[in-house]
């Protein structure tokens, strides 16, 4: 049988519901903010922990009648000659009463700064903490002597790189908050 045709009955009139991004979307975000954050207190708390260990002002004297520096002991000093003078080749620490040879190394060269009319020579690690008089042997001239700043630049990387996560959460917040 042949029933006439009738229209075929129409769509209900709803639409899709809206598409929301899964919990998933959220972790990379999330985790971006959770690194920048142990960054930053990471740094913080090495900062706090550091802080004044090897600062000091440069100061420059005659290697051989001797400098008296103000140490940190275990931390980098760079020395530093004239451009025209002969690099030490022994140096000895004295605090009062005790002395202590230090072994004259390259550390951290790459990161010593460019002193006018001096070049670097070497790094020490001071072996006493306070004030003490440093002495050079095989140099001739005046001899600077200035606290390692290398710390300071990885702090300063460190903060970078948990600024930029937190930019790179923030996008990818506003991204799955758009999608």
């Amino acid at each position: 049988m042949n029933a006439p045709e009738e229209p075929a009955p129409s769509a209900p009139a709803w639409s899709p519901p809206p598409v929301r991004p899964a919990a998933g979307w959220y972790a990379v975000p999330v985790a971006l903010v959770v690194l920048a954050a142990a960054g930053l207190l990471t740094a913080l708390a090495l900062t706090r922990d550091d802080a004044g260990a090897a600062a000091g002002p440069a100061v420059t004297g005659d290697a051989a009648a001797g400098i008296g520096v103000r140490l940190a002991e275990g931390r980098t000093y760079f020395l530093y000659v004239r451009r025209d003078g002969s690099a030490p080749f022994g140096c000895a620490v004295e605090d009062g009463d005790a002395g202590a040879r230090v072994r004259l190394t390259r550390k951290n060269s790459w990161s010593a700064a460019d002193r006018p009319g001096y070049r670097y020579t070497a790094s020490m690690t001071a072996p006493v903490t306070g004030t003490a008089v440093l002495t050079c042997r095989g140099t001739d001239g005046p001899l600077l002597v200035a606290p390692d700043g290398t710390a300071g630049f990885y702090l300063g990387l460190a903060f970078l790189a948990a600024l930029a996560a937190c930019v790179a959460a923030a996008g990818g917040f506003v991204l799955t908050l758009t999608r």
